[in-house]
């Protein structure tokens, strides 16, 4: 699968569940928020430039363990965090 229509089905799939942000605080979206509409427009800005931030968009009923592996140092998603939070302060 290309990578276009591999970014368009996780979009899709976000628009379609509850998924919770995870990553750092973004004007225009805060950590832990829950959306089930959709992505804010910052937040799909913030994704469009640095994928990153698209790994840091969980189904809410993953939310448990990927809060877990945030706070396990050296995890993927810890990693993940801390490359989103030097993005974010660009």
């Amino acid at each position: 699968m290309s990578e276009a229509k591999k970014t368009k089905a996780a979009s899709a799939t976000q628009e379609a569940e509850t998924v919770v942000y995870i990553g750092p605080d973004i004007l225009g979206a805060k950590q832990y928020t829950t959306y089930n509409a959709g992505l804010p427009d910052a937040l799909k800005e913030q994704i469009a430039e640095y994928r990153i931030f698209e790994s840091l968009v969980v189904p809410v009923e993953k939310l448990a363990a990927a809060s877990a592996e945030l706070r396990k140092e050296g995890s993927a998603l810890s990693v993940l965090y801390q490359k989103a939070s030097a993005f974010s302060k660009k």
